[in-house]
């Protein structure tokens, strides 16, 4: 009681003070400056000593990890720096690596979760979508205004206008509570999801906070919710279908975007209607085994009732039975016909464009009213739909009467004048590329997120960023050619006392690397890598509508069953059944916007890289491949062709010596994969420096 009305006294301060919060200014533009000049007069400020350059070897192999996320090879290492990065960023894994930083906050996932876990077979499209805008450098306002209105905006041909619609699964992707039969909750729920991806993963704003209340610490009352949600509740998510065979199937109808040409779009009403008929069937066949079950389960009482009765009731009780037994057998057969007709109907599915999930504005637009303490049965006064009133724009037109008001949203969202998207992404691309954010709560720049370490570098960074047409592979490019971003991982006693965390960038810090480039690292070393995207998708091997949900009862999908030699972004997300090394190496979870993956440090993975048959295969596909290489003639030459490969170095005279050792203890093959699995479990391979 005491801390409630601590709140409730506090609260107006809080709300009042939120308004002059740090991250509501616009960022300044500092001309003069520039990345070293500005962390270099918070080094001489703090009376650190920044760290010299890192080797050459290291810094090669630190820009190829964070800039595509796979080991260096020869080659590269002749390219003066920034010829070298022009190289790594031309590269098409250059699109998978930082698209996938993307991916984690959009929750990407092939599959629903939750209680139904629907598999989203299209979802895909949109991670494509997403590695092809990064290899483009598509600008990152363009790439928020498709992902959240590219259905509303104009197309110059059908590959843009299929482009922008893939776009917008960014807000179909999200988990769902299929079996809810409430529809306004379903919906709504949807829209709360909807706003937590862009309030957070945009914005750096807990916007959903103020669903039921308005926002306890930062400048968010329950209108503005209400005002951004009357946006999305015109709009329909096109995710797909939801369970078949359920009542709440009445809102679940499936809905896709048809994509291709004219032919194409010819095949998507049968091939909708086909979905549509197909949901009514399998609804009437659990009807059917429903109304047979009612009857089954009164069988048992009619079979004790003709047991224990005698005489005339024992003759009433025998025929009831009777005539129930006759029932069930009219069920079974009725039923049996359902179902032959159900399966003829799941391979009878007609032509089909290529689909994506996405969205489009309902037929009917409208003003949302506001939950009162959230309940879609206590409604008050309908809000305007609009945006965050903290963040006004003038230049914004008001969200349409004819439409939702999305394409506004997204213009809002982008328009220089905003003084969070900037930031919050130029956070984000610091954080991944030094392991800490400029602000490190990265997806809060709240009044309760940390405040900016360099707050003027965070700002002159932004401004750039949006002269420079929002170009993030020109922001990469301008912060791995800092000296801050070269130093070495060196530690200086007196540096680390003094500033044990690096908040003030005096060295770099080693960081472990995600676990899709610890993967895809190791299926380099052992030569499986495919390199290629896959021309089939994973979960096309399995059949659409028979195959259309994962049963936690009843699993056609295991996580050891997920295997693939491609790079780990293309493995399938399935919630709730990751592989083992995702779920033991802090992979992102796929049921939230994720902006900073933990980072565990815990028995499971030494014990994994140990014991694990895949990795032991690997660590066997690496011998033999040092093995059969007729270049290599002496242990000594394949000793050094193994550090080339893990580390980008020659191993150090003691390390030779040793390893030189080892192998004589055992016969050659059994030898070598023992040194190769010691090469992928140790600290360095696991580690960028």
């Amino acid at each position: 009681m005491c801390r409630l009305v601590f709140l409730l006294l506090t609260l107006p301060f809080a709300l009042s003070g939120a308004e002059s919060l740090w991250s509501l200014q616009p960022p300044r533009n500092m001309p003069a400056a520039s990345i070293d000049s500005l962390i270099d007069a918070k080094l001489r400020e703090k009376k650190l000593i920044p760290n010299p350059p890192a080797h050459r070897a290291a810094l090669v192999r630190r820009l190829h990890l964070d800039l595509t996320g796979l080991p260096p090879s020869d080659s590269f290492d002749k390219f003066d720096l920034p010829t070298l990065v022009d190289a790594l960023m031309k590269s098409p894994h250059f699109g998978e690596r930082w698209g996938r930083h993307w991916l984690d906050i959009a929750r990407y996932a092939d599959s629903n979760g939750r209680d139904r876990n629907v598999i989203n077979y299209h979802a895909w499209r949109y991670r494509d979508y997403v590695i092809r805008s990064f290899n483009a450098d598509k600008p990152y306002d363009v790439f928020i205004q498709e992902q959240i209105a590219g259905d509303l905006m104009p197309a110059k041909d059908v590959a843009q206008r299929d482009e922008r619609l893939t776009a917008t699964a960014f807000l179909a992707l999200g988990a769902k509570a299929f079996e809810e039969q409430k529809q306004d909750l379903f919906h709504m729920d949807v829209v709360d999801e909807q706003i937590e991806v862009i309030g957070r993963g945009v914005l750096g704003l807990s916007v959903a906070c103020a669903r039921c209340h308005d926002h306890k610490f930062d400048p968010i009352p329950t209108a503005d919710y209400y005002a951004i949600a009357g946006i999305l509740r015109s709009t329909q998510p096109l995710y797909g279908h939801g369970p078949r065979g359920i009542k709440a199937t009445m809102f679940h109808h499936t809905a896709y975007h048809a994509l291709g040409d004219a032919e194409a779009q010819k095949l998507a009403p049968a091939a909708l209607d086909y979905f549509k008929r197909l949901d009514a069937a399998i609804l009437k066949m659990h009807e059917a085994r429903s109304a047979r079950y009612a009857v089954q389960k009164r069988l048992a009482d009619a079979k004790r009732l003709v047991e224990s009765s005698v005489g005339e009731a024992k003759k009433h009780a025998e025929a009831d039975l009777k005539a129930k037994e006759a029932t069930v057998e009219e069920w079974h057969v009725k039923i049996k016909k359902l179902e032959d007709g159900v399966e003829a109907m799941k391979d009878a599915a007609p032509p089909q464009p290529a689909w994506t999930m996405g969205l489009r504005d309902r037929d009917t637009v409208s003003d949302c009213a506001i939950h009162i303490r959230g309940e879609t049965t206590s409604l008050g006064k309908k809000v305007t739909r609009g945006f965050l009133s903290v963040i006004s724009i003038p230049a914004i037109k008001a969200p349409p009467k004819s439409q939702s008001g999305r394409l506004e949203l997204a213009q809002w969202l982008t328009h220089r004048k905003n003084p969070l998207t900037a930031r919050v992404m130029v956070n984000r691309v610091w954080q991944k590329l030094f392991g800490r954010g400029l602000v490190t709560t990265p997806d809060d720049f709240g009044v309760n997120g940390a405040k900016p370490s360099h707050p003027e570098l965070l700002d002159h960074l932004a401004v750039r960023f949006m002269e420079q047409g929002w170009s993030i592979k020109s922001l990469i490019k301008e912060i791995v050619l800092s000296k801050a971003y070269q130093r070495s991982t060196d530690q200086s006693s007196q540096d680390l006392q003094t500033d044990p965390d690096n908040v003030w960038l005096w060295r770099m810090a080693p960081r472990a690397v995600e676990v899709e480039v610890l993967r895809d690292s190791i299926l380099a070393l052992s030569g499986q890598l495919d390199p290629y995207p896959p021309q089939k998708q994973f979960l096309d091997r399995f059949h659409p509508q028979k195959d259309a949900e994962l049963h936690t009862f009843k699993p056609f999908l295991e996580p050891a069953e997920i295997v693939s030699n491609h790079r780990s972004v293309y493995l399938p997300v399935v919630r709730g059944t990751l592989p083992e090394i995702f779920s033991i190496f802090d992979f992102a979870p796929p049921e939230r916007p994720v902006a900073q993956r933990e980072e565990s440090v815990v028995p499971a993975q030494s014990l994994f890289l140990m014991n694990n048959a895949w990795v032991l295969d690997q660590a066997r596909q690496t011998a033999t491949r040092l093995l059969s290489d007729t270049n290599l003639v002496e242990d000594s030459q394949r000793l050094h062709r193994l550090y080339e490969r893990a580390f980008f170095r020659p191993p150090t005279p003691a390390e030779q010596s040793r390893a030189l050792e080892y192998l004589k203890t055992d016969e050659p093959e059994t030898a070598w994969t023992s040194l190769c699995q010691t090469i992928i479990a140790s600290a360095e391979f696991r580690v960028v420096r």
